[in-house]
């Protein structure tokens, strides 16, 4: 997890971003990184809330090479229904749904910022990012394609 779970740890005292200095050029990302973590850790989520939550992130229907966006908005909706039933089953703050779901232009901001360092170090090392684990090259790929409007 974000190293914050129940542990009674503050969200800082796992890994700071100083400790990721040595990527020159990607502070900004870093920096947005662990203000996520931060502010995630404050809504104190269960594991139950952090897997329903990540899910409804991950099944996101507005990527742009997605055929059957209707139908991932639909699991998508599904997946936050179950995750309202889960705050509330555990009588958490009324607004933790909406403050979680706050945090969706921040995560929208550090996936471009990502495909933005991506895309900067593919062109620097191309050698390097040939060699991808194949996982990672169909994840980020796809997306690589759209993040410069200039190629369209």
């Amino acid at each position: 997890g974000w190293g914050c779970g129940g542990t009674g740890q503050s969200s800082d005292s796992v890994v700071s971003p100083s400790f990721y200095r040595p990527c020159s050029g990607c502070d900004d990302l870093i920096g947005a990184i662990f203000e996520l973590g931060r502010t995630l850790c404050r809504l104190q989520l269960s594991d139950e809330e952090l897997a329903l939550f990540t899910a409804a992130v991950l099944l996101s229907p507005d990527r742009p090479w997605l055929t059957e966006s209707k139908k991932v908005q639909k699991l998508q909706d599904k997946i936050y229904v179950a995750l309202q039933h889960e705050i509330q089953k555990k009588h958490s703050a009324e607004d933790k749904l909406s403050k979680m779901v706050s945090k969706l232009p921040l995560m929208k901001t550090i996936c471009n910022l990502h495909l933005d360092k991506l895309e900067f170090f593919r062109l620097l090392h191309p050698e390097t990012a040939m060699n991808f684990p194949p996982l990672y090259k169909e994840v980020f790929n796809s997306e690589l394609q759209y993040s410069d409007p200039r190629e369209s």
